[in-house]
């Protein structure tokens, strides 16, 4: 009966659709498949951080069951059940986002299915349903996740409700918490398809889920703050009126059949912000139907840059590829998609560094220790340094067309091997010594002074020797090497980046700290006098390396047989 199904036109084009929502348009067929075990590591991941907040969980609410009275679980009950709907809802956020290119059927859908005998309804149908089934994949998994914490903090002497109601009446609010995620990414996708230009559309889809995906992952610090607002919601703040998460989180409480005034407000503010992002989702989608040449993409306006023509005479290699990999950026909502939302990661953490210990507080003239100001300025260039570094090598990684790198390979030589790939090491040195020097020196100044010029210095060694550990072993021109994630498990790749950001944030930091306290600045600066050496050093290996090593433009697996050629 499945099979069946499955054969015939729609259950054909919703596994097309499906399948494309998982390829960027950059994978080989190993590459796809590669992928695909990512997203299951990724989902096991999701399922074991769950369990680890059931376990961290389980001491809060077990103080909570010894309480005197049941106001304080009462309290923590509102916020922590906020923060298990709101976790779905951003992970469902997030996916949404990240698979935005395949929301509506584009220019090869146009070009290759409205030639054959099927209608226009049978493709949009089909495309929804795919999405539909995407989004249920990841919206059933991280409830599951979070399930058992549910049912840990519904549990205990002053629980209200029956724990099994309280888990049926978490899946309706979180899986109406995550559709109205869903559909608001998709009205938001829809309206730029359906209201501007077909000219402008790739652009400002492009950066539109650029800009979503920043927003995301700044917004998730919140998210996880979410607990610490339980009297906030007990006490029915007006300002946590413009939390979404906070809205479902009321209609639970309906559910359960809490019918306080605040609660009735917030379900009702749920129930206007699914039906309107609802109504504009489908509304869009509907346009798109009427007028499905809207989606065509055409060929971008390539302008005429003037072109520096004295580094083009010098070192004509140099200079393509560094046009080549500009315009790349520039054009690709993807790899615009790499950079943003890691490097909104490594803000994320460095704004909650600086709102952990006190600095907005210290800078509106409240008492706050100074050593805890000096922690939070120490430790915000390291997130900066280590994930903005890896955001350029990641966005380096994935090619823009794999089939069309034919280019580069027939223009390798051994004189020209440097200046094709210093485009990369200009790119990576860029995110990960001077962009975090400009983004903390400023709040350094204000703090420390003048001392702070010496913990910028350091900042920038620090850039500077990460940039060179990124391109060990590096041989890609950007973007025109295949890529094939999952090289290492979702695990371990968790760990080995945790126990490295914690290692290098832990030495880089006592080094800050020691240039910023310290009485004599002879120390501060033999620090980074003697990384500078190693810095240069390992660069000059790096380029003779570079200069007796062929480029790559085909991808290896750790299982690959790996050619020493020691006969050349």
């Amino acid at each position: 009966m499945i099979e069946k199904v499955l054969e015939r036109p729609s259950g054909l084009l919703t596994r097309h659709f499906f399948h494309a929502l998982f390829d960027f348009g950059v994978f080989s067929q190993e590459g796809a498949d590669a992928f695909v075990r990512v997203i299951i590591g990724l989902v096991s991941l999701i399922i074991s951080l769950g369990l680890l907040l059931v376990y961290l969980y389980g001491h809060k609410y077990a103080a909570l069951s010894a309480a005197l009275t049941g106001a304080p679980y009462a309290a923590a009950l509102l916020a922590d059940t906020t923060l298990a709907i709101a976790l779905p809802m951003w992970i469902v956020a997030l996916v949404t986002v990240l698979v935005s290119h395949s929301l509506v059927p584009d220019e090869t859908d146009f070009r290759v299915l409205l030639p054959l005998p099927i209608g226009r309804r049978l493709v949009f149908g089909t495309k929804l349903l795919a999405l539909a089934f995407f989004a249920g994949l990841f919206t059933v998994t991280s409830h599951l996740a979070i399930t058992p914490l549910v049912l840990r903090i519904s549990a205990g002497r002053w629980a209200m409700d029956p724990p099994l109601v309280g888990v049926i009446a978490f899946w309706i609010a979180g899986s109406s918490a995550s559709m109205f995620a869903l559909f608001a990414v998709v009205a938001a996708n829809g309206l730029l398809h359906a209201c501007l230009p077909r000219a402008r559309v790739h652009a400002a889809t492009g950066a539109m889920r650029g800009m979503l995906l920043g927003a995301l992952v700044l917004a998730l610090p919140l998210v996880l703050a979410l607990p610490t607002q339980s009297v906030a919601l007990a006490h029915g703040s007006r300002l946590l009126l413009l939390a979404p998460p906070a809205w479902f989180m009321g209609v639970e409480r309906l559910l359960l059949g809490h019918r306080d005034a605040y609660f009735i407000e917030l379900a009702r503010l749920a129930s206007i912000g699914v039906i309107a992002a609802a109504a504009i989702a489908f509304g869009s989608y509907v346009s798109l139907y009427r007028r499905f040449d809207r989606v065509m993409l055409h060929a971008f306006g390539v302008s005429a840059r003037r072109v520096r023509r004295r580094s083009a005479m010098n070192n004509p290699a140099r200079a393509a590829v560094r046009d080549f990999t500009a315009a790349t950026l520039r054009r690709s909502a993807l790899h615009q998609g790499v950079v943003i939302g890691l490097a909104s990661a490594g803000l994320a953490l460095a704004l909650n560094s600086l709102l952990r210990n006190g600095l907005l507080a210290w800078l509106a003239g409240f008492e706050v220790p100074r050593r805890h100001i000096l922690d939070s300025i120490t430790w915000m260039p390291i997130p900066l340094i280590v994930i903005l570094g890896i955001a350029a090598r990641a966005s380096c990684a994935v090619p823009i067309e794999p089939k069309a790198n034919w280019v580069f390979r027939m223009t390798e030589d051994d004189a020209s091997r440097v200046d094709h790939l210093h485009a990369a090491e200009r790119l990576v040195t860029l995110f990960a010594a001077f962009v975090p020097v400009a983004l903390t020196l400023p709040i350094q100044w204000i703090v420390a002074g003048p001392r702070a010029i010496v913990a910028s210095a350091m900042t920038a060694v620090f850039g500077l020797l990460w940039a060179e550990v990124l391109l060990r072993g590096w041989r890609r021109i950007p973007f025109t090497c295949s890529y094939m994630p999952g090289k290492h498990s979702v695990a371990q790749s968790t760990l080995v980046g945790l126990t490295v950001f914690l290692i290098v944030g832990s030495i880089g930091s006592a080094m800050e700290m020691a240039a910023l306290r310290g009485t004599s600045a002879w120390p501060a600066l033999a620090i980074p006098a003697v990384l500078s050496t190693l810095v240069v050093v390992l660069r000059r290996r790096r380029r003779v390396a570079w200069r007796d090593t062929p480029l790559a433009f085909d991808d290896e697996l750790p299982s690959d047989v790996q050619v020493f050629r020691l006969s050349q």
